[in-house]
């Protein structure tokens, strides 16, 4: 679909905050992507929906942030929080 490589065209035109900001975008429509593969795939088993929803969890930026002990910082993120992660999964997968 081309999206890298664009993101990585604004990054480069961007401040390091602007280019963490466009990397949570790119990374949550990926999320999103998944929901709807998902959803689409006709390929899950009982337990799968929420595995994913906790795996989502656990790499948001604030969850791994808190884990080692660091100060939530979300102009640092690169993935989106762990919230955010699991709500763009359920958008996908309900779409």
């Amino acid at each position: 679909m081309g999206v890298s490589s664009k993101v990585r065209q604004m990054q480069a035109r961007a401040s390091k905050a602007q280019g963490n900001a466009i990397q949570v975008r790119m990374e949550l429509q990926a999320d999103c992507y998944a929901g709807a593969w998902a959803a689409n795939s006709g390929m899950l088993e009982q337990g799968d929906v929420e595995e994913g929803l906790m795996a989502a969890a656990s790499v948001g930026d604030d969850h791994i942030m808190r884990s080692a002990g660091r100060r939530i910082n979300p102009e640092s993120f690169t993935h989106g929080s762990s919230e955010q992660r699991k709500e763009w999964f359920i958008h996908g997968f309900k779409a």
